[in-house]
């Protein structure tokens, strides 16, 4: 028999969702495709190598503005947005007596589910399976308070930072020893260069290989990405992530924004105060950074790097909220993309792979940055449109109303 305490909830109705989560979660979903464009062109491995110095004029400009002012920001408020909607979420179950954290863990599960198919099968750059098995980590913080949730958030977001201070100062300190300065700088050069051979096959399978074959290659691309060291550095980034957002859901600065408005203020100042700087530090002499090559003044770019995608990301979601205050009517056109955010991410990688891989149209390294990230702006401005068209006839997204679906072993009504 079935008891109150084990009793799932029902889905939380379209009228009790905070619409400003919506419209800051449509802009980060912007944010992602700007970033993401490069990738459906370019193999997931050359990530490592950093910016791609190769391009010229405006295809360099348009790269660099991405490189500076959109990497990193906005997966880093996309994890935030996830870690609150945490809050919100297990806070609405509990209050409903549910068994809320079996709950989550469902949601986790079938996240995990779209996450795989969308990496195996649709697009190697998938973000959400790592979201669903860092997600499972929150469950450690449920009842926490606002203050453990910062003071975890700050150490975990520290963690990567001091990794990558030891690696080179280590290395530094081999280097000054001939001959083990001799060994590293040959691995260096043995790993970059197995690193291009990569780069290579992956453009080669991208252009023009079949769909199988691709399907097989994003598995090589998984594993040399993520089951790795690198794990180290994105695991407890995001979870940090994750803890600052349920640290501003618990302290309800989202329930009642109009008495919190100072505080989404001088978050805004703050950001744009302590980002910009860092930014633009990264951004002109970022450049070159290469994940494979540590060294004492990468160390000091890549803090300013991880430094402003947080503040930068923070303001981002202020400005809105501010915007959203003073009642500026044309934010409130992200809100429907962002209540169906998860559909149109999805949308991102069928359209855009289909497009560019061999498999479908074959147009793989026929355009420049400037070209693609004017796709991207044009499928985002359609998603837009098709979005509120979308949400007038039907209370879900697709994706989002199978997510429910499985998540509560019922189907939610669909049509309004």
């Amino acid at each position: 028999m079935t008891t109150s305490t084990t009793a799932l909830p029902s889905p939380v109705p379209p009228a009790e969702r905070m619409v400003i989560l919506d419209i800051i979660r449509g802009f980060a979903l912007l944010g992602i495709l700007l970033m993401n464009i490069e990738y459906f062109q370019r193999p997931l491995q050359a990530l490592m190598l950093g910016f791609n110095s190769e391009q010229s004029g405006l295809d360099y400009a348009v790269a660099w503005l991405s490189f500076t002012f959109v990497q990193g920001k906005f997966y880093t408020l996309f994890s935030l947005l996830f870690g609150l909607g945490f809050i919100v979420f297990i806070d609405r179950a509990q209050q409903k007596d549910s068994a809320a954290q079996a709950l989550f863990r469902r949601r986790l599960l079938v996240l995990l589910l779209f996450g795989v198919v969308h990496l195996l099968f649709i697009w190697g750059g998938d973000i959400l399976h790592l979201y669903a098995l860092v997600g499972f980590l929150l469950l450690f913080f449920i009842n926490a308070s606002v203050k453990r949730l910062m003071v975890w958030s700050v150490v975990l977001l520290l963690i990567p930072i001091l990794l990558i201070w030891l690696g080179s100062l280590a290395v530094e300190a081999a280097m000054q020893v001939p001959e083990e300065a001799a060994k590293l700088q040959a691995s260096f050069a043995a790993d970059k260069e197995k690193l291009l051979q990569d780069i290579a096959r992956g453009d080669v399978l991208y252009a023009s290989g079949r769909y199988w074959q691709v399907v097989q290659w994003r598995m090589y691309e998984f594993q040399a990405l993520y089951i790795s060291p690198a794990l180290l550095v994105f695991v407890p980034t995001i979870l940090g992530t994750f803890l600052l957002g349920a640290a501003l859901g618990r302290a309800g600065v989202f329930s009642n924004l109009e008495q919190h408005q100072p505080f989404f203020w001088r978050l805004m100042w703050l950001g744009y105060a302590i980002g910009l700087p860092l930014a633009l530090i990264y951004g002109i002499y970022g450049t070159e950074v290469e994940v494979i090559s540590p060294s004492i003044r990468n160390a000091a770019l890549m803090t300013c790097s991880t430094l402003a995608n947080i503040a930068l990301c923070l303001a981002y979601m202020a400005t809105l909220v501010n915007l959203y205050l003073h009642k500026v009517r044309f934010i409130g056109v992200l809100a429907p993309a962002g209540r169906m955010a998860l559909s149109n991410y999805l949308l991102h990688s069928i359209v855009f792979t289909l497009l560019f891989y061999g498999y479908g149209l074959g147009l793989y390294g026929e355009f420049g940055r400037a070209v693609t990230t004017l796709m991207a702006l044009t499928l985002y401005g359609f998603q837009l449109w098709f979005s509120q068209y979308w949400l007038q006839r039907y209370q879900l997204g697709p994706v989002e109303w199978l997510w429910r679906s499985l998540t509560y072993g019922k189907r939610p009504a669909l049509k309004i």
